[in-house]
Parts: structure tokens; C-alpha cells; sequence
């Protein structure tokens, strides 16, 4: 009897300030989106309600199959409902760099997301803060 696919991929996630900081690494598919996305909900929670942005660090295959690929455009675009104001990723410890940015690039493309490509963590931080801190300030 068929019981459906493994969870491949691993991301774990934290909040630091108003940011959720996802770390993981790929390849990714829709099951393990969707149990990462159990993990995260709650704190999503947490940060509901003000301005709060998003620091992905990935390592690995940086790959979603196409499944994975729409569940987290659906994702970003209901979080950012949520008060998600931008998405900063690092992809420098990926395989394949330039693909995983042309990648994720689509994905956030579509969700229509305000994100930025960075190889520093400290940068990402300063970038998304400025982010958090602009959309505060027009609300």
C-alpha cells in the first residue's frame, strides 16, 4: 500500500528580532515543506501583527520539485498578508549558486515577493531590518 513520499530536505527555523531565520538543506519536496511549515506556523504567529521579514540560508542541492515550488509561492504570498515585508537569501554554500538564484528567483517572482540575493548574514540582517523598519513607518 502506497503511504506517500519521505520528507527530503531539512529546514529549521527561528526568530531572531522580527526576522524568521530558515536554514535548510536540499533537495526540498512537498512533504518536507509541508512539516517545516508546521514548525514554523507557530511562530509566524508571533510575529503577526507588525512588520517582519524573512532570512533564508540554504546549503545543498537548493532545489524544490515543482510541487514544493507552488506550496511556497501559496506560502509566501498568505505570510505576506501576514505582515511579510521581504526575503533575504543566502546561496552561496549551494551547489550550484547561479541555478539556485534563477530558482528561487522564479519563486519569489512569482509570489510576488520583495526579496535580494546576499553572501554575507550580517548585510542580509542590516537589509532586512531596513525593510521591517520602512514598512513600520508607513503603516
Amino acid at each position: 500500500m502506497f503511504k506517500g513520499f519521505e520528507a527530503h530536505g531539512t529546514l529549521n527555523v527561528e526568530i531572531v528580532g522580527r526576522i524568521l531565520r530558515v536554514e535548510g538543506t536540499g533537495p526540498w519536496n512537498l512533504e518536507s515543506l509541508k512539516k517545516s511549515g508546521q514548525v514554523a506556523q507557530p511562530l509566524v504567529g508571533q510575529l503577526t501583527g507588525s512588520p517582519w521579514a524573512v532570512m533564508v540560508i540554504l546549503h545543498g542541492e537548493s532545489i524544490y520539485v515543482p510541487a514544493a515550488a507552488e506550496k511556497l509561492t501559496s506560502i509566501v504570498n498568505e505570510e505576506k498578508s501576514l505582515g511579510r515585508v521581504a526575503t533575504a537569501l543566502l546561496v552561496n554554500d549551494c551547489f550550484a549558486p547561479n541555478f539556485a538564484k534563477q530558482h528561487l528567483g522564479e519563486i519569489y517572482d512569482n509570489a510576488g515577493e520583495h526579496y535580494a540575493f546576499f553572501d554575507d548574514i550580517e548585510l542580509a540582517e542590516i537589509w532586512l531590518n531596513e525593510k521591517i523598519s520602512s514598512a513600520g513607518q508607513q503603516s
